[in-house]
């Protein structure tokens, strides 16, 4: 009869223990790549919302008063400041950062279940200078002074990682079709 050696079960234990590392590793960025999959598609939603109520109105929807800079928006988001880990439902009255007469049930924005981040938009008309440019990753996005048309913005922010000093930001624009993650995956 042939039997290991220690040895050789020490060896098959490393490995395993590895290979369970990875796993771990590779299922955390699954998920995280998940929760930033629902703000891509929320903040999309969101910019066709804003077209289909500027083709009404003439104007883009203003309803955020600030917009999330990456050192958590107090204040800003809707639903109000999202908590690491907890699901908010979408579709209560905009109690905290709404602007004066301006709510989310403003925009036909459809929300399948609840939200891990937090959404702001604001708004302006031709001629009106936009919000400070936030940074994604270190690089700022670059807003222009002052606009020849009427202009949105809107980020997301959630606390992925139960860092508060960490926070990940999804950013789009109405000059841009392009959406700006920021701290994806940290």
């Amino acid at each position: 009869m042939h039997g290991f050696t220690l040895v050789e079960l020490m060896i098959v234990v490393v490995i395993v223990g590895i290979l369970a590392t990875l796993a771990v590793v590779g299922y955390r960025k699954l998920v995280q790549s998940s929760h930033v999959s629902e703000a891509t598609g929320m903040v999309q939603s969101i910019r066709v919302a804003q077209e289909s109520y500027h083709s009404e109105t003439q104007q883009y929807a203003g309803i955020s008063t600030c917009i999330p800079s990456g050192v958590g928006a107090a204040g800003c988001l809707y639903p109000a400041n999202p908590v690491y880990g907890i699901m908010t439902v979408w579709g209560a009255p905009c109690s905290v950062g709404c602007a004066p007469s301006m709510d989310w049930s403003m925009l036909p924005v459809h929300v399948d279940g609840p939200v891990l981040f937090g959404y702001a938009t604001m708004a302006g008309p031709a001629g009106s200078p936009p919000p400070a440019s936030p940074s994604a990753n270190g690089t700022s996005l670059n807003f222009p002074q002052t606009t020849t048309i009427d202009w949105f913005v809107i980020g997301a922010e959630a606390d992925l990682d139960n860092d508060p000093t960490n926070f990940t930001d999804v950013f789009t624009t109405s000059w841009s079709n392009q959406v700006w993650i920021s701290n994806e995956g940290q």
